[in-house]
């Protein structure tokens, strides 16, 4: 698990302590729904290619670490890097 920080006003903080308790959940736990449900939202909006967020994303992470290209040292190992499945991005 990561830790995620950020500097906020009181005012903010204690209105955030506020709804939380209403919702009766921690504070920590709220954030983390706020923010899951903004991801969410985020990753599923229709970029200007015509794609989800989220499906950009999986195609800029794939060429970031796909070792599909070379120059290889023989069609072997270019035959060994094409079998392979691309990682899928964290969602």
């Amino acid at each position: 698990m990561a830790i995620i920080t950020f500097k906020t006003s009181e005012s903010f903080k204690k209105n955030l302590i506020l709804i939380s308790q209403l919702n009766g959940i921690n504070m920590s736990a709220y954030i983390k729904l706020i923010l899951t449900n903004a991801l969410k939202e985020e990753m599923s909006n229709i970029t200007k290619n015509g794609l989800t967020v989220a499906e950009e994303l999986e195609i800029i992470q794939s060429d970031f670490f796909d070792k599909t290209y070379g120059p290889f040292k023989n069609t072997d190992d270019l035959m060994k890097a094409l079998k392979k499945k691309p990682s899928k991005i964290r969602k």
